[in-house]
């Protein structure tokens, strides 16, 4: 038989047990489908204590400042419910969206609880494309690229005008396409001003639309370089203590005579043999003096020319002494 002071401690702590609150939802996802970024949306979560002692709810986290939260009550009795409302907020967002909300209580056997919801923002004019990127474009002719403005209200995307101030080597043309609308940006490296070789350009899209009458378009433009280099780096590998050279060769694209006006090397003592050349293809010499310490280092070479072009080319030279 079970001595009675063994028996009591063992009710009482199954007593203990047994009263404990437990937490249940009636649901743990929200799905909102399609929405527009400019509309908030909200969804309530039905909170139950189904245990037999008081739940409490000590926090509501967000996963992220889009979420806001209310919630009816803190504090739950047993059999007793409230309602936990979130809504959320897509302006800025685009496309697939899930957002998480962490419940935490006084449950012993679900301390934090996981609650999301999900939405696809879908925008009244949805661009393919933020940003336009001409890489490497000639200056002698014409480059194009093409982008997407896809209707995402089942209404025609219609265009009023496009403008990009300050930069009239750009030129635009549109076409529809169903209910979307294509739009191409032409770049004239011809009508680049001297002296420029790269810029970023920001054109306005002006729509029909009322609520969504215009959007940004960045343009970013590189040109090819009228003298190419060959090598584009140069490597002095060796040990320290002797004069290390590097053959260079220069090349104007359409074939125009240049000359190489001065230099100058973020390293001291390097120097440039065979200048005073006047041609479309040149064989130059980059020396490395015996002084260089051991060591790593990474150097820019510049070099100026009278090509209108090209003013200016820089040469990255990388230097292991050991």
């Amino acid at each position: 038989m079970t001595p009675v002071r063994y028996v009591l401690p063992l009710l009482v702590c199954l007593a203990l047990q047994a009263q404990a609150p437990a937490i249940t939802f009636d649901k743990t996802h929200h799905a909102f489908g399609r929405i527009t970024p400019d509309r908030k949306v909200a969804a309530k979560y039905r909170v139950t204590n189904t245990g037999n002692a008081i739940l409490s709810i000590t926090q509501v986290r967000p996963s992220c400042g889009c979420t806001a939260t209310v919630i009816g009550k803190w504090s739950i009795a047993p059999g007793e419910s409230t309602d936990l409302e979130a809504t959320f907020d897509p302006k800025g967002l685009k496309g697939a969206v899930r957002k998480s909300i962490e419940v935490v209580s006084n449950d012993p056997k679900a301390m934090a609880t996981s609650l999301t919801l999900e939405a696809e923002v879908v925008q009244e004019i949805m661009p393919s494309v933020e940003s336009i990127y001409f890489h490497m474009a000639p200056r002698s002719a014409t480059t194009r690229s093409t982008l997407r403005y896809a209707s995402g209200n089942g209404e025609p995307v219609q265009i009023v005008d496009v403008k990009a101030p300050g930069a009239p080597f750009l030129a635009f043309a549109y076409r529809q396409e169903g209910k979307d609308l294509l739009l191409e940006v032409a770049f004239d490296g011809r009508k680049v001003p001297a002296g420029r070789f790269r810029g970023v350009e920001q054109a306005t899209v002006r729509f029909s639309n009322p609520r969504m009458n215009q959007l940004p378009l960045n343009i970013q433009w590189e040109l090819k370089p009228s003298i190419q280099t060959t090598p584009s780096e140069l490597v002095f590998q060796d040990v320290p203590g002797k004069e290390l050279r590097q053959k260079l060769a220069l090349k104007q694209a359409d074939g125009r005579a240049f000359r190489i006006t001065g230099t100058r090397c973020s390293m001291n003592g390097v120097r440039v043999e065979g200048l005073g050349q006047k041609a479309a293809s040149q064989d130059l010499t980059v020396v490395l003096p015996a002084s260089v310490k051991a060591g790593r280092y990474s150097e820019i070479l510049s070099l100026n020319t009278d090509d209108p072009d090209q003013p200016e080319l820089t040469i990255r030279l990388a230097v292991i002494l050991k």
